[in-house]
């Protein structure tokens, strides 16, 4: 089960219906990946867990492993790898732990696993 911060779901579900609206298609995914997370209040997500601002890496199945910033669609930079939120991957991504697997479709219709490896927060999410 993904774990989302009640600040984070409150932006990320304004963010989804807004996308909905404009017809992104991932948009539907990312409110049903939101309506299923638990919610907790703001501070007490575990540091583990992938939200907007993560350094993430994860394994695709067969290997392949990438290290990628999950950031708001309008933050999104391919040469730094800051990957939206609003892509397949950035929503199989968001609320996961370390060591926890996903299945996300590519844009093709392609079925892929993931699992995530090490999760970073910026320095200012940190609670100490």
């Amino acid at each position: 089960m993904s774990v989302v911060g009640a600040s984070d779901y409150s932006s990320l579900i304004d963010l989804a219906y807004a996308a909905l609206s404009k017809d992104y298609d991932v948009a539907a995914e990312l409110v049903g990946k939101l309506e299923k997370s638990l919610v907790v209040p703001d501070g007490q997500a575990p540091h583990d867990a992938v939200r907007i601002g993560s350094t993430v890496t994860f394994e695709v199945e067969g290997g392949f492993r990438r290290t990628i910033k999950l950031v708001d669609p309008d933050k999104i930079d391919v040469i730094l790898a800051r990957i939206s939120v609003l892509t397949p991957i950035g929503v199989a991504l968001l609320g996961l732990r370390e060591g926890q697997c996903s299945q996300w479709f590519s844009r093709d219709g392609q079925a892929h696993h993931l699992t995530v490896v090490c999760v970073v927060q910026e320095a200012a999410d940190l609670v100490l």
